[in-house]
């Protein structure tokens, strides 16, 4: 796979805008036309050399590796709507890293910023480091968030992650996080998210989800009330097949608000809250 080398060489005194560094734009090109692609710095108009040194040519999409070396974290939309080939980012990254792809792998060997695989819709993040808030989740005045792919930080992510998260098993969409630790409002308003948790979180995981699942192996500070406590079980299964086995405490939820699957008891006419959410928290 031809190999495109980035290597920062002037730092951004405001936010750079650099959706232009994705294998779709740099497929096809050649080192001085990727020098001459635009980027945004504040108000201004720049190229993408003003601020990198870069080395070596564009193939096919899928055939394309761009590897970026230095602190990007003042770099953002990185990877942005990208359907194809390779990124690798060693140091931190800005904001919105990997937004909205639908293909190819973003390997981030640092920490990233908020907004990290923002609604993404296929393909893989991977964050060695921490991540900030709003992990793959949908950007203000969208009703649906990451739809497919998986997102995998090895650290702590912070709040809101993975909001509105739509998946569906008939059509083989399994959006999936996997994260170190994770602050609070985990997996809200859930509609066939898989996340998985390997340390602790903070509260208020899954509210108003009506489908998918939460695996915490660590503690959770609160519990949502409106979750029902089902039993224990030594056995999960995801909504893509996989089981992940141990020791578990099952609960259903949420059930605070009612659903539109919500079913009517026949005798007694009360509405029953169902949900197929479901949340597991190690013993």
């Amino acid at each position: 796979m031809p190999e495109i080398k980035l290597k920062l060489k002037k730092a951004p005194v405001f936010p750079l805008e650099a959706e232009n560094i994705t294998p779709d734009k740099f497929a096809g090109k050649s080192t001085a036309d990727i020098k001459k692609l635009i980027v945004y710095h504040g108000n201004e108009e720049k190229r993408l050399g003003d601020f990198f040194d870069i080395s070596g040519t564009g193939s096919e999409i899928n055939d394309t590796k761009i590897i970026i070396d230095g602190d990007i974290s003042n770099v953002k939309r990185i990877g942005e709507k990208m359907t194809g080939g390779e990124i690798i980012i060693n140091g931190n990254v800005g904001m919105h890293v990997g937004n909205n792809m639908s293909g190819g792998k973003i390997i981030v060997n640092g920490n990233a910023d908020d907004w990290a695989g923002a609604m993404l819709k296929g393909g893989e993040l991977e964050i060695t480091g921490d991540a900030g808030h709003y992990v793959g989740a949908a950007y203000r005045g969208f009703w649906k968030g990451m739809e497919n792919g998986i997102i995998k930080v090895h650290g702590k992510i912070g709040n809101e992650a993975l909001t509105w998260v739509n998946g569906s098993k008939p059509a083989k969409r399994f959006p999936t996080l996997v994260c170190g630790g994770a602050g609070s409002f985990l997996g809200i308003h859930s509609h066939g998210g898989t996340i998985i948790v390997e340390g602790d979180c903070d509260r208020c995981i899954g509210a108003d989800q009506v489908r998918g699942t939460i695996v915490v192996k660590g503690k959770i500070s609160r519990i949502l009330p409106s979750f029902k406590k089902i039993g224990e079980v030594k056995e999960i299964e995801l909504m893509n097949g996989e089981i992940i086995k141990g020791k578990f405490i099952e609960y259903s939820g949420d059930h605070s608000v009612e659903k539109n699957h919500s079913k009517i008891d026949k005798k007694t006419g009360e509405i029953s809250n169902s949900s197929n959410g479901r949340l597991y928290v190690a013993v």
